[in-house]
């Protein structure tokens, strides 16, 4: 967190009154765990700063012309309407044209788009769009399974609920027996 901006100081300083005012804490223990606090979202929220396309900067070239599936890349974000987190899982399918990425890239290119206010289904269309461009793909399937504790927080009786989000591009976008093929891989 940057330390002397006028915004986080008066972002600290609000922060530590509610504290102060719904906990037994202090504001001197509500300042300390509120800057904490702040330097701890500021940091992840700085790690979507790194250059997509660096992410995907060693491509191999394949001669692959049949679907590649990526289940289940872990992630964290933030609720841009909450500010509470939501988790879960990010399953890819591509059908590469010429292009292919090692699967960590596909990890980190997920934590790099997580990392920041937003919507799940904004999420999940970033995601595909990005791959979508940055390998050239014929097309792009992208399926979310997240658990959202803003949901969990304000409306506990439905707090087994998971929410699932998708978006597709290209191949997968007009071929509905792809979009089938790409969820039972995932399952």
């Amino acid at each position: 967190m940057r330390k002397n901006t006028k915004e986080n100081t008066q972002a600290k300083l609000a922060l530590a009154d509610f504290l102060s005012n719904n906990t037994n804490k202090t504001i001197e223990e509500s300042m300390i765990i509120s800057e904490r606090f702040l330097e701890q979202i500021q940091s992840k929220l700085q790690k979507n700063n790194l250059d997509r396309e660096f992410i995907f900067s060693e491509l191999d070239n394949v001669e692959h012309n049949q679907p590649v599936y990526i289940k289940q890349i872990p992630f964290i974000s933030l609720c841009e309407h909450h500010l509470l987190p939501f988790f879960g899982f990010v399953d890819v399918a591509i059908f590469p044209s010429s292009k292919i990425a090692g699967v960590s890239k596909f990890t980190d290119l997920v934590e790099n788009l997580s990392s920041q206010l937003t919507l799940q289904e904004k999420l999940t269309e970033i995601i595909a769009n990005t791959i979508n461009d940055l390998l050239e793909c014929e097309g792009v399937f992208v399926r979310i399974n997240a658990k959202h504790l803003c949901s969990d927080i304000m409306n506990p009786k439905n707090s087994n609920s998971d929410i699932v989000s998708t978006y597709s591009t290209g191949l997968y976008e007009l071929d509905y027996s792809l979009r089938s093929e790409a969820i039972l891989n995932f399952n």
